[in-house]
């Protein structure tokens, strides 16, 4: 059996071969205990050179199942885990977390959630948009409006960092050209 810490990098090595041949890649991977089990939760993602076409704009269910699978069966031949496993494949999503710093330079000019493991001025949470990505640095604007102010981070000194997303008010009809609805004619 392998330590907890070790283990996200041997799935990354063990499943990289096999994402290679379906374009997608290993956004990344958390452990946590599940009760009794070991909780292996693997994010994928479109891989880079994979374009993002309206067909295809991210990762389908089917593929996360025939990831799962892969990765089952491979688990299931090692010895990763001492006892039982609970193994969840998915997209990272809309609101991704994000598991090295440089998946983050893409998202520049968006808003981002960040906790980090040490308190700064008695804060461990920030919220604001991301503004660069230097090396494994971070800087963001905090608490956008009259009480912002900016901050500066390495990226290992965050527990977690998260997209949060913007939904676009006029796609879900609330902006100004949404027409109300045609009163039903009773015949």
């Amino acid at each position: 059996m392998q330590r907890t810490s070790a283990v996200p990098e041997t799935i990354r090595e063990m499943l990289s071969p096999f994402l290679a041949t379906t374009g997608l890649c290993l956004w990344g991977v958390e452990m946590a205990a599940s009760g009794h089990r070991q909780l292996v939760r693997l994010y994928l993602d479109l891989a880079p050179d994979t374009p993002r076409t309206p067909e295809r704009q991210g990762v389908t269910i089917d593929e996360c199942a025939k990831v799962s699978r892969h990765l089952g069966a491979l688990l299931d031949m090692e010895d990763l885990f001492s006892g039982p496993y609970v193994l969840e494949v998915s997209s990272p999503g809309l609101s991704r977390r994000f598991f090295t710093a440089d998946q983050l330079p893409p998202y520049a000019g968006r808003e981002i959630e960040v906790k980090l493991a040490v308190p700064r001025d008695g804060r461990k949470r920030f919220r604001g948009t991301l503004d660069a990505v230097t090396g494994g640095t971070l800087t963001m604007t905090v608490d956008p409006g009259p009480k912002a102010f900016g901050l500066a981070f390495a990226f290992d000194e965050a527990e977690k960092i998260r997209l949060i997303h913007a939904f676009d008010a006029t796609a879900l009809g609330d902006g100004d050209d949404a027409s109300p609805a045609a009163p039903e004619e009773t015949p």
